[in-house]
């Protein structure tokens, strides 16, 4: 989309802006390395302490990591109470973002980066999938807010299907007083051939999984291809027109947006839920075999 790149444009352009940019980078950069560093000492030391007092290791770092996981699970907790006062959802992202960290750490101390046997193994493609989408999440909330500032008033997502309707409803009042305008009929042609189908219908699959201008582009450009045949109040449907296009093609945007945070969001919680379902599994198995605790 033209503005999102006028937008960025905008931001990269200013010295101010940049040296903001760099150094929340830098800053966010150093909390991560000393979040990291810290996490590495904790773990090694406890695995110190349990192998000096003799016990094993493996129960040490497991039921740590099962700790970090189940307090990761809380962010889900906390966002499904929006009414109760637990402190701001931005403190808890945080937390929970440093305690993946943490999560990291625990995790390649107790099991490594390689599993074997069913059950380790399932753990491990669950833990690394769980990462990646995690850092995925992370990343589309990040990036999001500006894309969504580009893509015109922003909206509740709960909104957009009714402002859809509205927009749809507007384009086809448009087109039915083009229809009655001898010098304007083509808009009616155009929207029935083309536009009406763009606006009652539902965007690809395609652009809802990566939204782009390109479509909403093509139609402006044939609709502008009829100027040539409008007068002056043709001309000015067609710029009501072009609006409409562009309106609904922003309300698409928006959702394609929501519903790409939405369903991170929702795959690292279902994960989430079945790695500790698994790893409770684990505990269970690891208890029943291990001769030495």
């Amino acid at each position: 989309m033209s503005a999102i790149a006028s937008d960025f444009q905008k931001n990269t352009s200013n010295p101010i802006s940049q040296n903001r940019v760099r150094r929340s980078t830098v800053l966010r950069v150093g909390k991560s390395l000393a979040a990291i560093t810290i996490a590495s000492l904790l773990c090694l030391g406890l695995q110190r302490f349990v192998s000096n007092q003799l016990g094993n290791e493996a129960f040490a770092t497991g039921y740590t990591l099962l700790a970090v996981v189940m307090a990761l699970s809380m962010l889900g907790v906390r966002k499904r109470l929006p009414s109760v006062n637990l402190g701001s959802v931005t403190i808890w992202q945080t937390t929970h973002h440093y305690l993946g960290l943490f999560c990291l750490i625990a995790y390649c101390s107790h099991a490594g980066i390689l599993a074997n046997g069913w059950l380790e193994s399932t753990l491990a493609a669950l833990f690394w999938t769980i990462l990646l989408t995690g850092f995925m999440s992370w990343y589309i909330n990040r990036s999001s807010p500006r894309l969504l500032r580009a893509a015109g008033q922003a909206i509740l997502r709960s909104d957009i299907p009714e402002a859809r309707i509205a927009v749809a409803e507007q384009a086809y009042q448009i087109a039915l007083t083009a229809a009655g305008s001898s010098n304007a009929f083509v808009i009616a042609d155009f929207y029935q051939a083309t536009l009406s189908k763009f606006f009652t219908g539902p965007r690809s699959l395609w652009y809802r999984i990566l939204p782009t201008g390109k479509h909403r582009r093509d139609l402006q450009y044939q609709l502008g291809e009829l100027t040539r045949y409008l007068d002056e109040n043709g001309i000015e449907l067609q710029r009501k027109m072009m609006s409409l296009i562009q309106r609904r093609d922003d309300l698409d945007f928006q959702s394609a947006i929501h519903n790409r945070i939405r369903f991170f969001a929702t795959i690292h919680t279902v994960l989430l839920g079945a790695f500790i379902v698994f790893t409770a599994g684990h505990v269970v198995a690891a208890h029943m075999y291990s001769s030495h605790w």
